[in-house]
């Protein structure tokens, strides 16, 4: 073959190239279209996920949140450490902090519409602020404050 062949295959070559590489980022253009095309045509306008209860698991697979309903009416966060032992809870009843070391059936504190109060080691309450009371329900909070003994008798109130 001449020079003048080699150099107009040279060049037929090149400018095929040229197209193929086009043609391949056209392709490969086209496909990303479809795809998202497909994608947003097989979505629904406000996606919503229901369920009764969402947990969150360690990688060791122990629980270390819950999203729950409290008796199926009020909404509960519960937070775990990570022996179990205290647990945080969350929830339009108020928020309680549990040390599940501890005897006694009693958050060692909770904070709630009617005022706060705390537990002692043996799960008595040994202080109340707003009326919170463990052992009445109250409708509405009462401006006290309430340091009980060991007995679980009033020791000091304010007013």
């Amino acid at each position: 073959m001449t020079s003048d062949k080699w150099e107009i295959l040279e060049s037929r070559v090149a400018r095929l190239e040229k197209q193929n590489r086009w043609l391949r980022a056209a392709c490969l253009v086209a496909a990303v279209a479809i795809v998202c095309a497909l994608t947003v045509a097989s979505s629904k306008d406000g996606v919503t996920v229901e369920a009764q209860r969402f947990v969150l698991k360690s990688s060791k697979g122990e629980v270390r949140a819950e999203l729950a309903t409290l008796d199926g009416d009020y909404p509960r966060l519960t937070l775990q450490s990570p022996n179990a032992e205290k647990v945080a809870e969350l929830s339009p009843v108020g928020v309680s902090v549990l040390d599940h070391g501890l005897p006694g059936n009693l958050p060692r504190a909770h904070l709630g519409n009617t005022g706060l109060y705390f537990t002692d080691k043996l799960g008595r309450v040994v202080m109340e602020f707003g009326g919170a009371s463990v052992s009445a329900p109250q409708l509405a909070p009462n401006p006290e404050i309430v340091i009980f003994n060991e007995k679980g008798q009033p020791a000091w109130r304010v007013p």
